[in-house]
């Protein structure tokens, strides 16, 4: 027969060491889990808060070129890739409104657009106004983000006028005319 007399003590100290070892586990559980919240939580926050802190600039790469035009010959819609802080995926524009350059304005053509940017990681649209100078091939464009990401933010950008597109342009009207620029959005302070 076993001695129970000191059985009782070896029980109560593996019950403690036990409990401590859970306690040990659960604190982990505890940090782990804050821990993923916090990630989780500041992933989210990026999402939900239009894209970071105030006054950071992001930077959008196109390329774009247009796939139809009206009846007279002005450009309607328009297709293309982008990249930069959006993330690879295509591009789509809708002409809104088409003032073309000729001698009298210094062949400066004046375009209202719809970009609409499609990133594997942040998709928007942007109303957007263009001052293309015919003479040099060279743009200007101005506009605020309407929809998606960072949504009411100020658009600013350029693009250069390439005769011969350096990479494929399925559809395109004209041949191989292309346009690649830069768009920079601006998360200002009161967004």
């Amino acid at each position: 027969m076993k001695n129970l007399k000191n059985q009782g003590p070896k029980i109560a100290e593996t019950k403690v060491r036990s409990s401590k070892g859970w306690r040990i586990l659960f604190a982990l559980v505890l940090v782990a889990a804050f821990a993923g919240l916090s990630v989780a939580g500041s992933t989210q926050a990026a999402l939900a808060d239009k894209g970071g802190t105030d006054g950071h600039t992001f930077t959008v790469t196109f390329t774009k070129w247009v796939i139809s035009t009206t009846t007279a010959g002005a450009p309607l819609n328009m297709v293309g890739k982008v990249g930069g802080d959006v993330g690879k995926g295509p591009f789509v524009g809708e002409v809104l409104k088409y003032m073309p350059g000729d001698v009298t304005n210094g062949n400066i053509t004046k375009i209202e657009a719809l970009y609409h940017i499609n990133g594997s990681r942040h998709s928007f649209t942007a109303h957007v106004y263009v001052t293309e100078n015919d003479n040099v091939g060279t743009a200007v464009i101005t506009g605020r983000v309407t929809e998606g990401w960072l949504e009411d933010a100020q658009v600013t950008g350029a693009y250069t006028v390439w005769a011969k597109c350096p990479m494929d342009t399925p559809g395109n009207v004209f041949g191989t005319l292309c346009f690649q620029g830069t768009l920079h959005i601006q998360r200002g302070d009161e967004q």
